[in-house]
């Protein structure tokens, strides 16, 4: 009994775990900003802009990651063309010594991965079924 008990416990720690990595895009924007402070140095007014900038695209980038109507390549395209058109109003606001730090950071960040889904597994699952089937 206290086995399975123990068991209980550490499944619904495990799966706390799981759903605490979720961050909402307002904390990923925050998490980016201050990123972005730290090494470009940025004043007060582009902190401001980069801000809403940023915040627009986690909110565009966590609304493509929850359309499962679309595959994940398509959501990697979104994602990277919400990060080009981003990317390109931050460098409007910085000086060109920001700028040089700005295009460093950019190839220096990692991809933003695309989580699977069990839909997206099941969908891919299904698309390997049909593929094998020959007439």
């Amino acid at each position: 009994m206290k086995k399975l008990f123990l068991t209980g416990i550490g499944f619904f720690l495990a799966m706390s775990l799981t759903f605490a990595q979720q961050a909402t895009p307002e904390e990923s924007a925050s998490k980016i900003v201050t990123e972005l402070v730290t090494k470009l140095t940025l004043n007060e007014e582009q902190k401001a802009a980069a801000s809403a900038i940023i915040l627009d695209q986690e909110k565009a980038i966590s609304t493509i990651v929850q359309d499962s109507n679309t595959t994940a390549e398509v959501k990697k395209e979104s994602i990277g063309k919400v990060q080009s058109e981003s990317d390109s109003k931050i460098a409007q606001l910085l000086t060109d010594e920001q700028k040089a730090a700005f295009v460093k950071y950019i190839q220096e960040r990692p991809a933003i991965s695309i989580p699977v889904t069990q839909e997206t597994t099941e969908q891919k699952e299904s698309g390997n079924e049909q593929g094998n089937q020959q007439p």
